[in-house]
């Protein structure tokens, strides 16, 4: 409700400004809206397609690393000398390790064929070693604990790992050939040609610092690091706890890859794997989106920020627009609130004003002057109506003053002296007098005169069993009313209000002026109005055409009073406990 009065209060300049930049606050926040999703979405997209070409690049380059490893394992294992020699070596009945090592160890052919592996750079040592004949060849670093080779040897499982496949590809791993603490990859292949050689294997390994190499990438600046997962989703790469993202993230990215789930982004994290055909290995590269989150924010604060300078540009010139279109209209309504029906100036609007507006000022000028015409018509008609019941009212009245007044004096005479009935025969010509003359409007103290000899005539009738008080004040005596419209409200009192009432009676007129305003109270002791007649009188007082001087009759009075006082005044009739008061309101002119 008070938000209703508030803009109900607003002018239509206001109205109008707060409407339309409502709507255009409105298109303003739904563009930038939709420009900053478009964007942030466009983003997104560019730096998966960017993490995707990472990641295809990095995954093409591992795979490139096993690949080269096993065309050397295979060269190996197809060089017709070394699958004689190692045939040779397998079917040997030599149940003496050590020497049959030592002795195996200066084959030439065997140096040869591994030796000649290590003109690629990225091979850092190449082996040939079979557990169960328990000889050992190498070539690339040099191993000096052979007691820690043949340990290593008689534990290693690749034969067994190895019976059912051709190949196999190690992760990221420790060198376990040396004790020292040298991180390592490697490809594993047999001579399975026969059975006589198939547990004899070629392992061709690459240092650890190539895996580091490539999966290190400048550009990630702390927000991306790959991972690498074997086969069954374990990670072998990195080697320590990831950097960028929670250990928990970790654990929920794995979960995620085994379920067949390839990529995903979110606003704390996002990854995009692939997984090898050859190896089996699965390349992830996961991000911490900081980047993102960086940029989502600076697209918000863009768009805010935008839409604050289009929104103010947008509120200046607005305002100047608005400005300009109602300024006719604000003159226009100017001149309707100055207008003055006893004025014959028209308002002419500029030249260069819209035509709406220039048709509104003419259809108002044309609306006064009909409305001059109309207003004059009516208030010629209700002069002749208020005189018309004026001079019924007195006709009415005349043998009422008449009849009770013969009737006091004729009392009068037969108890009191000549004097008293002296007075009162002057007192009824005055009040004759008044009652018949030709005037329509009186001041406040000749009609309360006229008041005061009608009390005397009922004092007198009465004798003891009525009084009355009069205060009126000397501010209220020029006041102009309309004759006749305080006797009949007193005259009220005694053919209703007293009617069914034991006496004393007792009838006051107090008047009351503060400031401008004055106030006037007819007051008596008597039985008071009915419902009927407090409803009717306070239906339509200006329309009512009952002239009797009863409850009802009132009507005519106020309509007078109504007429000639203007807007400001105002009546109010209420019951007392007893009596009656009749209040009238006004303001001086």
């Amino acid at each position: 409700m008070f938000k209703k009065n508030i803009l109900k209060n607003l002018s239509f300049k206001t109205k109008l400004f707060i409407s339309m930049e409502i709507i255009f606050l409105t298109l303003i926040l739904m563009t930038c809206f939709l420009f900053s999703k478009n964007a942030i979405k466009t983003a997104r997209k560019s730096e998966q397609a960017s993490a995707n070409m990472v990641l295809e690049r990095v995954s093409t380059q591992i795979n490139s690393l096993y690949e080269q490893m096993n065309i050397a394992a295979t060269y190996i294992t197809k060089n017709p000398a070394l699958k004689s020699i190692v045939l040779e070596l397998n079917s040997s009945d030599n149940n003496e390790p050590e020497e049959q090592f030592y002795q195996l160890q200066q084959e030439r052919t065997i140096h040869t064929a591994l030796g000649n592996m290590m003109f690629s750079p990225i091979i850092s040592n190449v082996h040939l070693y079979n557990q169960e004949k328990q000889y050992f060849y190498y070539s690339g670093f040099y191993y000096d604990d052979l007691d820690y080779i043949q340990k290593a040897l008689s534990s290693d499982t690749a034969a067994e790992e190895l019976n059912d496949k051709n190949i196999l590809y190690l992760p990221p791993m420790t060198n376990r050939w040396t004790p020292e603490d040298r991180k390592v990859i490697s490809v594993q292949r047999s001579f399975s040609d026969t059975d006589a050689t198939k547990n004899t294997i070629v392992e061709v390994q690459v240092s650890f610092q190539r895996i580091e190499d490539i999966c290190t990438q400048d550009a990630f600046h702390g927000e991306k690091e790959f991972l690498i997962l074997d086969s069954q989703g374990n990670i072998v790469y990195p080697l320590t706890n990831t950097k960028v993202v929670s250990s928990k993230v970790i654990n929920s990215i794995c979960q995620k890859i085994k379920k067949g789930e390839t990529t995903h982004w979110e606003y704390d994290y996002s990854y995009s794997s692939e997984k090898s055909p050859s190896t089996k290995f699965t390349t992830v590269l996961i991000s911490n989106n900081q980047t993102m989150r960086q940029q989502t924010i600076l697209y918000i604060v863009t768009t805010i920020i935008t839409a604050l300078i289009v929104f103010s540009v947008t509120l200046a010139i607005t305002y100047l627009l608005i400005t300009r279109v109602t300024n006719p209209l604000k003159q226009l309504i100017e001149h309707i609130n100055e207008l003055r029906l006893d004025s014959d100036i028209q308002f002419l609007l500029p030249s260069d004003t819209f035509n709406e507006f220039d048709i509104l000022n003419t259809s108002l000028n044309k609306m006064v002057k009909k409305l001059k015409a109309s207003i004059k018509e009516n208030y010629e008609l209700q002069i002749r109506e208020s005189n018309a019941n004026l001079a019924a009212l007195q006709a009415q009245i005349d043998p009422h003053f008449l009849y009770n007044a013969l009737n006091s004096i004729s009392a009068a005479s037969e108890i009191y002296d000549s004097e008293v009935t002296t007075q009162m025969c002057q007192k009824l010509s005055s009040m004759m007098r008044y009652v018949t003359s030709k005037k329509s409007s009186v001041t406040f103290i000749e009609e309360i005169s006229h008041t005061k000899n009608f009390l005397d005539f009922m004092k007198i009738s009465y004798d003891s069993n009525f009084n009355y008080e009069l205060t009126i004040p000397q501010e209220i005596h020029n006041l102009v009313i309309p004759k006749l419209s305080i006797q009949p409200f007193v005259e009220n009192s005694f053919r209703h209000g007293f009617k069914n009432t034991l006496p004393p009676w007792h009838l006051s007129i107090n008047c009351t002026v503060t400031d401008q305003n004055w106030k006037i109270q007819i007051i008596d002791n008597g039985e008071g109005f009915s419902k009927e007649a407090l409803t009717e009188i306070a239906s339509s007082p200006v329309n009512a055409t009952n002239l009797e001087i009863n409850g009802l009759g009132l009507n005519n009075t106020f309509s007078r009073l109504a007429l000639l006082l203007g807007k400001n005044f105002s009546y109010q009739i209420e019951n007392l406990s007893p009596g009656s008061c009749i209040t009238l309101k006004g303001v001086f002119k």
